[in-house]
């Protein structure tokens, strides 16, 4: 299916591999490069009505949340599937048989440069920094790790690894299930390893299967790189978007304003970055965001070292307390708007695409016109300006010159 076409369909399920699809590789697997852009675009379509996001990793899960910073309403799936709201704990025969497994092996991998990693239901061979040395002894490390025979553990090949499995859980069975479960209409899945083409083959006509690099695959479509990743991401929320009417409940509205501004706090290089408010960097700008409305409800502002955390713990608490039904005229006249005149701020001094809707920020400046908030005086705007620039300007922004 064409991008348009999947843009269309009644609940998108997008689902993306990490390793290799959103992340590089490193020999330090806590520490790859990830792909900000394509980070961007997933967290727009997870705040659009009827579109569901999910990362599908062979890491588990507790290391796949540390190096991949997507949050709610993002779904999370480790360990191939075995590890996510729809999986369970390893059993103990389970559990014995990834022993007897991780037994066999560690004879083999005692070779510098290779090594055991550890999952709830997987035990994996690591060769990549062998590899890099000596790329004879990787393949005959690998070879002997084939060559292990534990019945009933499932064994798959990667790049740079041999995985052991205690269950028949796999990429595809995860994704048949979810997306079952959601009742999704199309489901775009993207990867770039072996293990993902089970993912690619449960597939029909109404879905779309994106392969990155080389190789033979079950999917439809096949992309160079992550950089090819990314722009096909954002190609994907951008037809979303303009296709799914902008929510009129207070918490349709809140996830759009959220994501994007998640988006584009993502593609920060750190807390110094400039800011369109005077006197502002993106510390201060992001302290603003997360202080005022809990202040006003009584509750402290929200704090953390890292933007990113912080953002989504102030998130979270704004989701509570409108579930709760505490400040929902807040959050609807004031936070949302909030939300979208300060992700401009952050995005175009930074020179990041903000993706803002035009017709949002008409209705925005209709209600700021009526009652004006506290921002500076409103500076000359170009007739020709868009409706998003036109806001800006209504709220005392200097707009950029072309």
């Amino acid at each position: 299916m064409h991008t348009t076409e999947l843009a269309q369909t009644d609940h998108l399920f997008v689902v993306s591999d990490f390793d290799g699809t959103l992340a590089g590789f490193s020999t330090d697997i806590y520490d790859v490069p990830v792909n900000l852009q394509g980070l961007g675009a997933l967290t727009r379509l997870a705040g659009l009505p009827r579109t569901t996001v999910a990362v599908l990793s062979g890491r588990h899960l507790e290391g796949l949340v540390q190096v991949c910073r997507l949050r709610a309403p993002v779904l999370m799936a480790g360990s191939h599937g075995n590890e996510s709201q729809l999986a369970a704990e390893p059993t103990p025969e389970q559990k014995a048989l990834l022993d007897e497994v991780e037994r066999q092996l560690a004879p083999i991998m005692d070779v510098p440069g290779a090594g055991i990693e550890r999952k709830p239901f997987q035990r994996v061979a690591h060769v990549l920094e062998l590899s890099q040395r000596d790329p004879a002894e990787a393949e005959r490390v690998l070879a002997a790790a084939r060559a292990l025979d534990v019945p009933g553990v499932h064994v798959t090949l990667g790049k740079n690894i041999v995985e052991f499995s205690a269950t028949d859980v796999t990429k595809g069975t995860w994704i048949d299930q979810a997306r079952t479960e959601l009742g999704a209409t199309s489901t775009v899945f993207v990867g770039d390893d072996v293990t993902d083409e089970n993912g690619f083959r449960v597939l029909g006509e109404n879905d779309l299967g994106v392969k990155v690099g080389e190789g033979e695959t079950a999917a439809g479509l096949r992309v160079a790189d992550r950089d090819a990743v990314a722009e096909f991401f954002t190609e994907l929320a951008d037809a979303r978007t303009a296709h799914v009417a902008y929510p009129k409940d207070t918490a349709g509205r809140l996830e759009w304003a959220i994501a994007h501004f998640a988006a584009v706090l993502y593609q920060l290089k750190d807390e110094t970055a400039p800011t369109a408010c005077a006197g502002w960097n993106a510390r201060d700008l992001v302290d603003h965001v997360t202080s005022w409305l809990p202040e006003m409800a009584g509750r402290a502002a929200v704090r953390h070292d890292n933007l990113v955390d912080q953002f989504h713990a102030f998130a979270g608490l704004v989701r509570q307390m409108l579930e709760a039904g505490d400040m929902e005229e807040a959050i609807r006249g004031f936070l949302i708007p909030d939300l979208f005149i300060h992700t401009w701020d952050l995005a175009v001094p930074n020179g990041i695409e903000h993706h803002l809707s035009e017709e949002v920020a008409q209705g925005i400046a209709k209600g700021y016109s009526q009652d004006p908030q506290k921002f500076a005086a409103p500076v000359p705007a170009d007739a020709g300006a868009s409706e998003v620039d036109k806001l800006m300007a209504l709220t005392g922004r200097e707009l950029p010159q072309e």
